[in-house]
């Protein structure tokens, strides 16, 4: 049975848009272009004597007109495969033309109004395609088509027929020197009236079905959805609401008071300027939230987190609970969820299946909101911190294999020198001492037999060959002591503290026996740290062994209260420290060496252990007479 799920031939992923690109020079372009018409037309229209608010809408238009280029500039910048970022240069172009409405020329002026419905337009577009750059539903397609209808059945009239024409928005009315009407073909009131009160009931229709469709999708978008929709949703929101005002006060369905009236008018004024800031603040927020989306991130991963952990923080980074992540699985041709158990990372409706990439060869796939296909810079993120994750499992395990094999590598040479020690020991135990052994009795056979002067040089020649026994059996018991192997850590250094110089004190709190690694491993970094002390710690030092055990550990420590030392020199130049450090490494264990100048030397090891069974140390005459040989030192 397969364990993985398999591998599909392809996987869905972000549509983009063809991206037509625009070079370096083309956007400084647009950008100045757009700076000096906002400039230029707010002069213009600040400066018309036939405006009603002149000064107020120029800068309302010039402010417009800035924003609605920046966000395009950006959108086209960052978001270069979305058609959005090219509506709004439409926006921005139709927004220009607008200020013509300041101009005195009957012509231009004329311009100026006739593309209010053509900004109208484009706006309620740029909004309804917000943020995929194109209109997704039905229902916004067939609300810009009833406001393009009643535009042509209802402005154009009034545009050909009217022998004045005024811009609809609150500041862009005329007062009584307003231009003559360039477009008109007849002077026909009662056509141009029909774009008055009849047309306005068509308005409140449309914008109720406007109102309906915004509050509709905010409410029914997810997570990711809502939180792009809102910098957009909200001044189209309080742009439409006034609209539906106003044409409640022409068809007399509404009678508020005057400063309600003000007051609405103010509302879109203000939602036209703030509108194509809002398509810039979408992106900008996008930017925002990814940076803290990698901060989050981030700071979890220092956690080392598990594979649903790891899901739960890229669905919080993401704002995407239902969000999933497909790894691929080494050496197999599937996928495998955040719990190990098999999926198929084919996206379902509404889901978008993004590939997590490193060298050509896909790691992971994360299964997400299609919302989330408008925020690219957010998707990298997660992707970029996602890799890093599985980068970082991968080399944790690397580390860790690596450190068990150079632990079982020292572990390996370790035990191959003390074998080593064993079979020398045996050897000379076996071999050399057994023949110096008969040697010295055939001398002292031979010296009974001589004569007086031959006797006593044979008696100089035992008398030698007892020094070398005793010689060749310490050599031996340093190569691998007998005491260690038979009674275990404590009397074997207790039989050392009493040959050191200077004696040392055995402390022992009541240890048991341990593996033969462990015990060899601590036997002999106290006998090297006893070696430092007499070789360093100077005159009248006094040393003293502590043996005892932890919960899991057995732990030892040898303290002096001689010269001290420089532990970093120390640990550069000893090979005695490098070979304390290897042998308690091989067994899994920690060494650490502190002292000071005057102030002596600790030397602690811990080494992990299970505690042993109550230990009762046999006694023999030997370990009898070192112990007390100690006491008494």
């Amino acid at each position: 049975m397969s364990t993985v799920a398999a591998r599909p031939d392809s996987l869905s992923t972000p549509r983009t848009d063809s991206a037509i690109p625009l070079r370096r020079g083309a956007l400084v372009a647009i950008a100045f272009g757009g700076l000096l018409v906002a400039v230029g037309g707010g002069l213009l229209v600040g400066t018309s004597d036939h405006l009603i608010d002149p000064v107020a809408y120029g800068i309302q238009l010039a402010l417009m007109l800035v924003g609605t280029v920046a966000a395009a500039l950006y959108w086209l910048v960052r978001r270069p495969g979305n058609r959005l970022g090219w509506a709004l240069l439409a926006l921005a172009g139709a927004t220009g033309v607008l200020t013509l409405n300041g101009a005195s020329s009957p012509l231009l002026h004329t311009i100026g109004v006739a593309v209010e419905p053509v900004f109208f337009l484009l706006s309620y577009y740029a909004v309804f395609a917000f943020p995929d750059g194109r209109l997704r539903g039905l229902s916004e397609k067939a609300l810009l088509a009833a406001m393009a209808l009643y535009f042509l059945t209802g402005f154009v009239p009034y545009l050909l027929f009217s022998p004045v024409v005024t811009g609809g928005a609150p500041l862009g009315g005329c007062g009584a020197e307003c231009p003559e009407n360039a477009f008109m073909i007849a002077d026909r009131p009662t056509i141009a009236a029909s774009y008055g009160s009849d047309g306005s009931y068509a308005v409140i229709v449309i914008m109720l079905a406007t109102l309906a469709c915004l509050v509709y999708r905010l409410a029914t978008a997810t997570r990711p959805r809502r939180r792009a929709l809102i910098p957009v949703y909200l001044p189209a929101l309080t742009l439409t609401l006034p609209i539906l005002v106003f044409h409640g006060i022409i068809t007399e369905l509404l009678s508020p008071d005057p400063e309600v009236v003000s007051n609405a008018g103010w509302f879109v004024t203000v939602s036209r300027v703030v509108l194509p800031y809002g398509f810039l603040l979408a992106v900008v927020q996008s930017a925002f939230f990814a940076a803290a989306a990698l901060k989050m991130i981030v700071r979890r991963m220092n956690e080392s987190p598990t594979g649903p952990q790891l899901r739960a923080t890229m669905a919080d980074a993401l704002d995407d609970s239902s969000l999933e992540i497909a790894f691929a699985v080494d050496h197999a041709d599937g996928f495998v969820d955040a719990n190990g158990d098999p999926i198929d990372p084919t996206p379902t409706a509404g889901r978008t299946a993004t590939p997590v990439t490193q060298n050509g060869d896909t790691v992971a796939v994360v299964v997400h909101d299609d919302a989330l296909n408008t925020d690219p810079e957010l998707v990298d993120v997660a992707g970029n911190a996602l890799l890093l994750a599985v980068e970082n499992d991968r080399l944790q395990r690397e580390l860790r294999l690596t450190n068990a094999e150079l632990r079982a590598t020292r572990a390996r040479i370790v035990s191959a020198g003390d074998s080593e020690r064993r079979k020398i020991e045996r050897d000379l135990h076996d071999g050399a001492q057994q023949h110096l052994v008969a040697l010295r009795i055939r001398v002292g056979l031979a010296s009974e037999l001589a004569d007086p002067v031959m006797a006593r040089r044979l008696a100089d020649v035992g008398t030698e060959l007892e020094e070398i026994l005793d010689e060749l059996r310490d050599l031996a018991q340093g190569l691998y002591p007998p005491l260690l192997r038979e009674f275990g850590l404590h009397d074997a250094l207790v039989s050392v503290a009493r040959r050191s110089a200077p004696p040392a004190r055995v402390e022992d709190a009541g240890i048991g026996r341990y593996s033969e690694d462990t015990e060899a491993a601590v036997y002999f970094c106290c006998v090297e740290s006893l070696q430092n002390v007499g070789k360093h710690a100077g005159v009248g030092a006094h040393a003293v062994v502590r043996l005892w055990q932890d919960v899991g550990r057995l732990c030892f420590e040898i303290e002096d209260d001689g010269a001290g030392c420089d532990v970093e020199s120390v640990s550069r130049s000893g090979a005695g420290y490098t070979n304390m450090t290897d042998r308690i490494a091989a067994v899994g264990g920690k060494l650490t060496v502190e002292s000071r100048l005057g102030e002596g030397t600790k030397v602690h090891g811990r080494i992990p252990a299970d505690d042993p069974p109550p230990y009762e140390r046999p006694v023999s005459a030997a370990a009898t007479s070192v112990a007390l040989t100690t006491e008494t030192a």
